[in-house]
């Protein structure tokens, strides 16, 4: 393993349901070894049980007490739930809640502490990994559901329905738009993305007239390639999404169904906007799968493989930006005009 490679933080999520079964069959395929060194903050002793309850390949598993020295070719567990955790395989339970919290919580710090390079988080409950990360800034984080070139962003978040109309405004949708435009070409190297704007309602409204187009007209003004507002019934009933980099979505419900029915399950939830690569599984808790082998690990892995994408595109994009060419100015006023290879403006 060379010295460079990713160190991936995993929060194991909910000790009750799916997470333990996605990590154990991720993990038993020893290739994904070569592209990072997975580091999971929960416990092995629950990975343990899973295992063997589920009768699944034994994986290379070793503890430690932090982070700065990971082994190569094993999953490296930070042991943070407590060992006298029961697990109560299917049920929610405030134990269990609280032990996903405190995993997220604690590879949310080593995040910020540069002691891992990205985050994997698995379904739980409660917090997210923005509020975890940044309490006061959790309201600009960007999800972004992305499953090979489809990408549906989310105007507002996991709200009730009644609370999203009050959320869209015309700066709100226009900082969505921008934000949007930013991660696809600093984090997926998208030279001139075109987005696609969902409207709020079925037919043009209120809301259509007063605030989404004038927000397109806002973001358009500043040489972003935002189209629409796009009835969301008409846009995903045809070959519309194909024309598009990225779609933004008013609200949870109608980015997520469109996304779910279109991926199969098998998509990936992106959180933009932040310092930090942030991924997850589209997935839920599933509580009524856990621990019966029921479930795929496919969208966990192309999780790890995305985290590992977006860093390095991350890392490609400053080194491309950090040394720009300089606009070399011309002496102008005389008929001899000169070049001066020394002043820029």
């Amino acid at each position: 393993m060379s010295e460079k490679t990713l160190k991936i933080g995993i929060s194991q999520g909910n000790p009750n349901g799916i997470a333990s079964e996605l990590i154990l069959k991720t993990f038993e395929n020893s290739g994904i070894y070569d592209m990072c060194t997975p580091v999971l903050y929960g416990s092995s002793k629950i990975l343990a049980y899973y295992r063997k309850l589920m009768d699944l390949a034994p994986i290379n598993v070793s503890n430690m007490r932090d982070v700065d020295v990971p082994g190569s070719n094993r999953l490296n567990a930070v042991n943070v739930i407590p060992e006298e955790f029961l697990v109560e395989t299917g049920r929610l339970t405030d134990e269990s809640v609280q032990a996903a919290d405190e995993s997220l919580k604690k590879v949310c710090e080593d995040l910020k502490n540069g002691l891992v390079d990205v985050l994997v988080t698995l379904p739980a409950t409660s917090i997210d990994a923005a509020e975890a990360l940044f309490p006061e800034q959790k309201d600009e984080a960007l999800k972004i559901m992305v499953h090979d070139t489809l990408r549906i962003a989310l105007a507002t978040d996991a709200v009730p329905l009644s609370d999203v109309k009050p959320l869209i405004t015309v700066e709100k949708i226009t900082e969505r738009i921008k934000s949007l435009q930013s991660a696809l070409i600093h984090d997926f190297m998208i030279t001139s993305p075109r987005i696609a704007v969902l409207a709020l309602n079925p037919q043009s409204g209120q809301e259509e007239a007063e605030i989404i187009r004038p927000a397109i007209q806002e973001a358009t003004k500043d040489k972003v390639f935002c189209f629409g507002p796009y009835a969301a019934d008409q846009f995903f009933g045809t070959d519309a999404p194909k024309n598009f980099d990225a779609i933004l979505a008013m609200y949870y419900d109608q980015g997520m169904v469109a996304f779910q029915s279109m991926t199969a399950g098998q998509g990936i939830v992106y959180t933009a906007n932040l310092p930090f690569v942030i991924t997850a599984p589209a997935q839920g808790l599933y509580l009524e799968k856990a621990g019966k082998n029921e479930c795929e690990p496919d969208a966990f892995r192309q999780a790890i493989y995305l985290a590992t994408t977006l860093h390095q595109n991350r890392q490609s994009d400053k080194e491309i930006r950090k040394n720009p060419l300089k606009k070399q100015y011309f002496e102008r006023g005389s008929d001899n005009e000169k070049l001066d290879l020394t002043s820029s403006y």
